[in-house]
C-alpha cells in the first residue's frame, strides 16, 4: 500500500513544530518506502537530526542525501550536501575527495584542485603518505603546471622508496626551474636526483654547469642576444647552424631532432627555445607555439628587453593575427614602455575579437580588457567605439577630446544601505567587491561600531580593478626528451556566472544560506544574472530573518535600469511581502498596487484593506516564495 505523501509531510511538520524531532524523523522515513533514492528526504532527516543534537546521525543522513543526488545527476545538490557535512563535522576530510571529483566532472579544474590540495595537506599532516601520494598525483593529472604538487609527489615517492618515480619527477622539476632561469631551485632538484642516484648523467652535467662559476646561468638568464662567448665551439655550434639551415629549407623533422638533442645538453637555452618555437609555428602547431612564444616573450618583458619581446610577439601575430593572448601581451609591453595610447589600441583589438568570437569559459575577459582601455585612454577612439558594448547608454559618437561621462569611467558606485532623504536612482550597479554587498556575516556576530551620524552606512560595490597578469608558468624546455615529458600547461578553468547562480540555488534549497549568498554575490558580476542574483540574495536574507537588509537590497534593485519586465514584478512582489512582514502596511499596499494582477496580489490587497478597515489582523497568507521561489524571467 502506497504511503500518502501529503499526510506524512503534514504530520512531520506538525511534530517538528512541537519539537518532537524523533517522531518527525519517523514520518520522513516512511517516505523512503516508495522513494528510497530521494535525496530530499535524507536531507530533511539530516536537518532534524541536527535539531536533536545528533551530529553522527545527521552526517549519515547527509551522506545518503549526497549519494542519492549524485545517482540522479543532481551534482550541485550533491555538492551542497557534502558542504553541509563539512560544516557540521570538519573532521570528515574524506569529503574533499568527493567534492574534488564532482568539480572535476563539471570541468571546474581549479575548484577540483583546491579540494584535492586541502585533502592532500590533511593526509600529509596525518602521516597517511600513500593516500597523500594518490591525491597529489591526481592534482598533477588535472594541473600539470602545479609545481608544489609535483614537489610533494617527488618527496612522497622518496619516502615510500619509489625511487624511479621520485627521480623522474625531480628531473622534471629541475628542467622546469632551469627553463624559468630559477637556477638555485633547479640545483636543489638535481641535487635530490644525485642523492638518489649519484650516477645520473643529466643531473651531474647540469649541476656542473650551474656551479662552474656562474657564467652559464647568467648567459641563459638573458632572454635574447646571447654573446659570442656563450656560443659553444664545435658540435653545438654546428648543430645550431645545421638546424637553422634545415628550418629554412622546410626539413622540419630533422631540425627538431637536432634542437631536441641540443636542449638535452643545454636545458633552458633561450636561443634554442626560440628556434624550436619558430619551428613549431612554421609547422602550424599553433597551440604549442603559442605557449612557447608567450613564455619567451614574457621572459624578455620581465628582463625589460622590450625589443626582443616585441619581435617575438610580432613573429607570432604575423601567422595568427587574431591571437587574443598575444595582443594582450603586446598591450602589456606598451603599457610598461609608457605608451598608453598604443597599449589601449592592442587591448581594444583583443576586445573586438572576443566580442566577435567569445572565449569559452572566460565570459568576463572582454570587460576586464575594456577596463584597461578605459584606464589607459578614456577619451580615445577605441574606448568610444567599444563603450556601447558594455554600457547601452554610452555613445560611440563622442567628439574627439570630449570629456567622458562619469558613469563610464571605472569609478566605484556606492549603494546606500540607509534610506536617504531624497534617494536618486542608481543608473549602474557594478560588480561587488571582495567584501561582498552587505558584509554578509552571521547576524549573531558582534555588531560593528555604528557609523558617525553624518555619514550613512555604505556598502561599497565597485568595478573590479584590471586584473594583474599572472607571470608565465615555468615550463620544461620545448621538445626536450625526458622519461616523462612535461605536459602542456592547461588553461585555468573559470567558473561562469550561470554555474555560480545554479550552485547558489542548490545551496539555498539545501538550507546553506551563507554559502548561497557567496555564490549569488559572485554571479552578480555578470550583468545577465545581476537581477536574479540580487533577488535570490534578498530571499536568503529574508530566510535568515534579516528583513531590513533584504528590504534595502530590493529597494535598490528596483531603482536599477536592468530590473524590468517579469523580474521587476517579482522583485516588487517580494518587497511588498517584506513590508507586510515588518508591519509597513501602507508601503506594502502601495507596492502591491503597482502590480495589481500579479500572482495572488488581489487577495493580498483585499486582506490589507480589510485590516485597515477594522484593525483586525488577517490570518497569515501563504507565501509561495518562502520555500519555492517563483520562476525568474529568462531562466
Amino acid at each position: 500500500m502506497a504511503v500518502d505523501r501529503r499526510t506524512v509531510l503534514q504530520n512531520a511538520q506538525l511534530f517538528a513544530s512541537k519539537g518532537q524531532y524523533e517522531a518527525a524523523i519517523a514520518e520522513w522515513r516512511k517516505l523512503t518506502t516508495d522513494t528510497p533514492a530521494d535525496g530530499t528526504i535524507f536531507n530533511s532527516i539530516g536537518d532534524l537530526q541536527l535539531k536533536r543534537n545528533s551530529t553522527p546521525d545527521a552526517v549519515a543522513a547527509f551522506l545518503q542525501a549526497a549519494g542519492a543526488f549524485r545517482s540522479e545527476g543532481s551534482v550541485l545538490k550533491a555538492i551542497a550536501a557534502y558542504k553541509k557535512i563539512l560544516k557540521v563535522d570538519p573532521s570528515k576530510i574524506d569529503i574533499y575527495r568527493h567534492l574534488g571529483d564532482l568539480n572535476a566532472e563539471r570541468g571546474l579544474l581549479s575548484s577540483a584542485v583546491q579540494d584535492y590540495l586541502t585533502l592532500g595537506k590533511h593526509y600529509f599532516k596525518d602521516g597517511r603518505n600513500k593516500e597523500a601520494l594518490e591525491i597529489y598525483r591526481k592534482i598533477m593529472s588535472h594541473d600539470p603546471s602545479n609545481l608544489d604538487a609535483q614537489l610533494r609527489v617527488a618527496e612522497l615517492c622518496e619516502q615510500e622508496q619509489l625511487i624511479d618515480e621520485a627521480i623522474r619527477v625531480y628531473l622534471q622539476l629541475g628542467r622546469e626551474r632551469s627553463a624559468a632561469q630559477q637556477y638555485e631551485q633547479a640545483n636543489a632538484m638535481y641535487a635530490a636526483v644525485l642523492r638518489l642516484n649519484p650516477e645520473n648523467a643529466e643531473a651531474k652535467e647540469i649541476i656542473t654547469m650551474i656551479e662552474s662559476g656562474g657564467s652559464a646561468p647568467s648567459t641563459v638568464a638573458r632572454a635574447a642576444k646571447p654573446s659570442a662567448a656563450a656560443a659553444k665551439p664545435g658540435e653545438g655550434s654546428d648543430l645550431m647552424a645545421e638546424a637553422t639551415r634545415r628550418i629554412e629549407e622546410g626539413q622540419y623533422a630533422g631540425a627538431e631532432a637536432m634542437l631536441t638533442q641540443l636542449l638535452s645538453r643545454e636545458p633552458g637555452n633561450p636561443e634554442i627555445c626560440q628556434l624550436l618555437a619558430r619551428l613549431h609555428l612554421l609547422q602550424g602547431n599553433l597551440q604549442v607555439a603559442l605557449g612557447e612564444y608567450r613564455f619567451l616573450a614574457g621572459a624578455a618583458l620581465r628582463a625589460q628587453d622590450y625589443a626582443m619581446a616585441e619581435s617575438l610577439i610580432n613573429d607570432y601575430l604575423k601567422v595568427e593575427p587574431a591571437s587574443v593572448p598575444m595582443l594582450e601581451l603586446l598591450g602589456e609591453l606598451y603599457q610598461e614602455k609608457g605608451d598608453a595610447a598604443t597599449a589601449a589600441q592592442h587591448f581594444g583589438r583583443a576586445v573586438e575579437i572576443l566580442l566577435e568570437h567569445p572565449e569559452p569559459g572566460m565570459p568576463t575577459l572582454p570587460a576586464e580588457l575594456f577596463e584597461k582601455v578605459q584606464a589607459l585612454a578614456p577619451g580615445s577612439a577605441i574606448a568610444r567605439k567599444l563603450a556601447p558594448a558594455f554600457d547601452p547608454n554610452a555613445s560611440s559618437s563622442t567628439e574627439p577630446g570630449a570629456t567622458e561621462p562619469e558613469e563610464v569611467t571605472p569609478e566605484p558606485v556606492a549603494i546606500q544601505l540607509e534610506p536617504e532623504p531624497q534617494p536618486a536612482p542608481v543608473p549602474v550597479i557594478a560588480a561587488p567587491s571582495a567584501d561582498m554587498l552587505f558584509r554578509l556575516q552571521d547576524s549573531s556576530a558582534t555588531p560593528a561600531a555604528p557609523a558617525p551620524p553624518t555619514a550613512p552606512v555604505m556598502a561599497q560595490v565597485a568595478t573590479p580593478p584590471p586584473p594583474v597578469p599572472a607571470p608565465p608558468v615555468a615550463q620544461a624546455a620545448p621538445g626536450e626528451p625526458a622519461p616523462a615529458p612535461v605536459p602542456a600547461v592547461q588553461p585555468v578553468s573559470q567558473v561562469d556566472a550561470e554555474t555560480q547562480y545554479a550552485l547558489g540555488m542548490a545551496y539555498k534549497d539545501m538550507g546553506l544560506m551563507e554559502e548561497a549568498k557567496e555564490e549569488f554575490v559572485a554571479s552578480m558580476k555578470d550583468s545577465g544574472f545581476f537581477v536574479d542574483s540580487c533577488l535570490m540574495l534578498g530571499l536568503c536574507l529574508k530566510e535568515q530573518n534579516r528583513f531590513d537588509q533584504a528590504i534595502q537590497l530590493l529597494e535598490k534593485l528596483i531603482a536599477d535600469s536592468r530590473c524590468r519586465g517579469g523580474n521587476a514584478q517579482l522583485v516588487r512582489y517580494e518587497l511588498a511581502m517584506l513590508y507586510e512582514k515588518t508591519g509597513a502596511r501602507d508601503r506594502a499596499l502601495a507596492m502591491y498596487q503597482s502590480i495589481p494582477t500579479f500572482h495572488d496580489v488581489p487577495r493580498r490587497v483585499e486582506a490589507l484593506r480589510i485590516l485597515g478597515t477594522n484593525g483586525v489582523a488577517h490570518p497569515e497568507l501563504p507565501v509561495s516564495s518562502q520555500n519555492s521561489p517563483l520562476p525568474l524571467a529568462g531562466h
